[in-house]
């Protein structure tokens, strides 16, 4: 995951998904997901098993890097608002229609949600949620 190079932390383990690259750190998920596929309800159980295994029940935060185009299906969000200790989700994307898309997601997620250029400040961000 190319974008991890501005992070200074060290992953503790990475998966390679058909849908992408998932890396764990000690209190949040950043995922790189693959260009063209569309997050639906199997993609987020899939991204959940892994939360799951990594943060039973403490509290985590969703980083995602939307280098790549893909759809969102923002009713997936009712499915992740069910995860009680994932705590915030953040975006990192210079891309005009992310910023646009994020504020229908918003609609869809009860949690702290937010967009941000550099992965650096949403590591920030998230890490101030939890």
């Amino acid at each position: 995951m190319e974008i991890a190079n501005e992070n200074t932390n060290s992953y503790l383990k990475r998966y390679i998904l058909q849908i992408g690259e998932i890396e764990i750190y000690d209190d949040y998920m950043l995922a790189q997901l693959n260009e063209g596929i569309t997050i639906d309800v199997d993609t987020v159980r899939e991204i959940q098993s892994i939360g799951g295994k990594h943060f039973p029940t403490e509290p985590f935060a969703y980083i995602t890097v939307r280098k790549n185009s893909y759809a969102v299906d923002p009713t997936i969000y009712l499915k992740v608002f069910e995860v009680e200790n994932l705590k915030a989700i953040a975006i990192v994307s210079e891309k005009f229609i992310d910023v646009h898309n994020i504020k229908i997601e918003q609609h869809f997620f009860n949690k702290p949600m937010n967009i941000f250029k550099t992965l650096p400040e949403a590591v920030t961000w998230v890490k101030s949620h939890l």
